[in-house]
């Protein structure tokens, strides 16, 4: 689920801006298209991409993938996509259940392959794929109330539950070059979403500023070259505050400050990289000494803007690009275009996954929406 102001539902995640669950909403709603959003006292509800109808997922030129197979490091060295489609089971409502397709994308040899399915039980449909350790980790729903994190094996076929001591998942990246994990998690009894680092051998987590119940990260990145964590944050009582005041002035809900921190991954150490006033950070992605972000004036309102952040300075440049992208943006490992889940404002492929190339300004579609619904995507470091 995309927790933070967020509803959820089986098949899409209902998101807002600000933070903390609001508990599970009937499933069978993934295939609705007249999306809305209500402005109340308490809440927004706004549902997830905003800009896009709910129409499925298919693949590139409507090529079907190759079936289920065990996808290895061996055969894939590059960076690749790892990405999550959920549909019903019968193709048609909730009565046989609903899966997670979990596919990957080689980058280098434009090949898209289906990895597996896996049951959909959690708030909101996650996976993300570690081709280097040939596992899937995935949300899905624990003992009791809320999701945890979980591990499936695809050489022998079986999952293992990782987590206990959560209550919701929002991003999860496979770190495996420190024998990490790196989420951001909701935990039991509790409201932010926090980055949280979970250690694969000893399987003990460490939550980066844990008794700080004001913050909440919206969106994390991992950059290979730094070696280092980017976290977008900000704080639950400006955004109240703000919340009371556009209810009370009848205006336009204005963010709270944003701002980006860079995380050493051994020590939870932080740095802060840049602060946005009256900026909402919708997505970020760092590579090399970059950062890409796209913001937004108004709490989930077009214009996305987009901008690049020099790590080391915090300097910022802003650049315009023919795409919306609010659910997933990813640079490429040499910097000259990006990976991003939503439209491209020049060519109407629809609701998709697509590489917009920065030299070229094409967009090419690799995964668009035609068969259920696209959760989510990661661009993966080829060793991780």
């Amino acid at each position: 689920m995309e927790v933070g102001w967020v509803h959820y539902r089986r098949g899409i995640a209902v998101l807002g801006y600000g933070s903390g669950w609001r508990g599970r909403i009937k499933r069978g709603d993934m295939m609705k298209r007249n999306w809305f959003s209500i402005l109340s006292v308490v809440a927004i509800i706004i549902l997830l991409a905003l800009n896009i109808g709910c129409n499925s997922s298919s693949i590139g030129s409507n090529v079907p993938p190759e079936k289920s197979k065990t996808i290895t490091a061996e055969s894939q060295r590059g960076d690749y996509l790892s990405i999550t489609n959920t549909e019903y089971v019968n193709g048609v409502d909730t009565d046989d259940g609903m899966v997670m397709r979990i596919y990957t994308y080689d980058i280098n040899s434009k090949v898209l392959s289906k990895v597996d399915d896996l049951p959909y039980t959690s708030q909101y449909p996650l996976s993300v794929v570690s081709l280097k350790e040939d596992k899937i980790y995935y949300s899905a729903a624990g003992e009791g109330k809320g999701d945890q994190l979980f591990v499936y094996d695809n050489k022998t076929k079986t999952s293992q539950r990782l987590t206990n001591e959560l209550f919701a998942i929002n991003r999860i990246i496979p770190h495996a070059a420190e024998n990490k994990l790196i989420m951001t998690a909701v935990k039991k009894g509790e409201r932010p979403l926090k980055v949280v680092f979970y250690d694969k051998q000893s399987k003990q987590m460490s939550t980066v500023n844990d008794r700080d119940m004001d913050t909440t990260v919206w969106d994390i990145s991992y950059d290979p070259e730094t070696n280092k964590t980017y976290a977008a944050s900000y704080s639950e009582n400006e955004q109240s505050k703000n919340i009371e005041k556009a209810n009370r002035t009848q205006t336009e809900l204005i963010p709270p400050k944003n701002q980006i921190v860079e995380i050493d991954n051994n020590s939870m150490e932080q740095r802060s990289v840049i602060e946005l006033e009256n900026e909402q950070i919708l997505r970020l992605t760092a590579r090399g000494e970059q950062i890409l972000i796209a913001t937004a004036r108004h709490i989930n309102k077009d214009p996305v803007e987009y901008s690049f952040i020099n790590i080391k300075t915090g300097e910022r440049q802003r650049i315009d690009l023919p795409i919306k992208a609010r659910s997933g943006l990813f640079l490429s490992q040499d910097g000259k275009g990006v990976y991003f889940l939503g439209v491209s404002e020049k060519e109407d492929n629809g609701r998709g996954i697509h590489f917009y190339d920065f030299n070229t300004q094409k967009t090419e579609p690799i995964f668009l929406q035609k068969n259920g619904f696209i959760n989510n995507f990661r661009l993966i470091p080829g060793d991780s």
